[in-house]
């Protein structure tokens, strides 16, 4: 679909211009890798524009939760409090096995990419009806970690479990009663325990997500594209207007990829059959993706600022020249 391309060809623009930025693959394919040529273990990577004489920066990132979970710790947490953390082996488990972590930790990576000076961040997110869960996940987990029996559990398990009262009243306790039930009093107490350990960490987590959500709603300081191609622009178009709405977040353009443009020569009446063929067939295509891109453009005229639509490129899109064409056809 090319949503990867654009990123990449609109953080280009953005450097050429002057900006320092930034392009960031929240998507698991990481196709980024291979869009920039960006070193396989690469965390963040700087890219050199010499060859057009960009006045400002270009650097790629592919997600890495467990890095930016870590930096989290460090950097929120006391020293001793860090350790434990980092040392507990629920914080291991939390790290390789809980699912929506990839999704919890991009607003986090994007918050951290704002204290290391980034002007401009362009965000690569999973594919298609996935894109919007990286905004809505963190935005749940916020909501619970502030969830007052959440917040109790947290302050004063350390407490119970060092009184005199923990080895004679705990089935008194339901709530602990029943979580010991489901997963079994040593899972349970780990779990306890980290989450005691952990809870500050999760509410500072809990405040910078509703910060950098807070940013991303703002219209004057980012814009969601919606990048599809022509035979899917209008039901992508239709259904993330609908739920960018919902969430209301900011949508700026629409991004109609790969389009046939016109052929510029009529038919050769002489040329081979095979020839023809080919060549009618290309007309067809193009006919239909022109004849939705004029659909497009009346049925988002009110909803969508821009409509952007770029044109099939040859060969695919492989490092910097390539990402510097398509930026040349983007107005975002």
């Amino acid at each position: 679909m090319g949503k990867t391309s654009v990123a990449a060809a609109s953080a280009l623009r953005s450097a050429i211009g002057g900006s320092k930025s930034l392009v960031l693959t929240i998507d698991p394919a990481r196709r980024l890798r291979s869009a920039l040529g960006i070193a396989p273990d690469g965390f963040q990577q700087q890219l050199f524009l010499d060859s057009f004489d960009a006045k400002g920066e270009l650097w790629a990132a592919q997600l890495d939760v467990a890095a930016s979970l870590n930096r989290a710790v460090l950097e929120t947490a006391e020293p001793k409090q860090a350790q434990a953390v980092l040392a507990h082996p629920i914080y291991k488990v939390l790290l390789q096995s809980l699912a929506g972590m990839q999704e919890l930790m991009a607003v986090e990576r994007i918050d951290q990419a704002l204290d290391d000076g980034f002007e401009t961040i362009s965000i690569d997110t999973a594919p298609s009806r996935h894109a919007l869960e990286f905004v809505d996940k963190p935005e749940s987990f916020a909501q619970l970690v502030s969830f007052p029996l959440v917040r109790l559990v947290g302050r004063t398990y350390k407490w119970w479990e060092a009184s005199r009262l923990a080895s004679l009243s705990r089935k008194s306790f339901e709530l602990y009663a029943r979580v010991e039930a489901m997963l079994g009093a040593t899972l349970t107490r780990q779990i306890l325990d980290f989450f005691s350990i952990f809870r500050s960490i999760a509410e500072g987590y809990s405040r910078r997500a509703r910060r950098t959500l807070a940013l991303l709603r703002n219209p004057e300081a980012t814009s969601f594209i919606i990048v599809t191609t022509p035979f899917k622009a209008r039901r992508d178009g239709e259904y993330f207007v609908v739920e960018l709405a919902k969430r209301q977040f900011p949508v700026g353009s629409l991004v109609v990829n790969r389009v046939w443009p016109p052929r510029a020569g009529k038919r050769i009446a002489n040329a081979p059959p095979l020839l023809q063929n080919v060549v009618a067939w290309y007309d067809d295509v193009s006919l239909s993706h022109q004849q939705i891109w004029a659909q497009i453009e009346g049925d988002f005229r009110r909803t969508i600022a821009k409509r952007i639509q770029v044109p099939e490129l040859p060969g695919d899109i492989d490092g910097l020249p390539a990402l510097h064409r398509m930026s040349d056809a983007l107005d975002l």
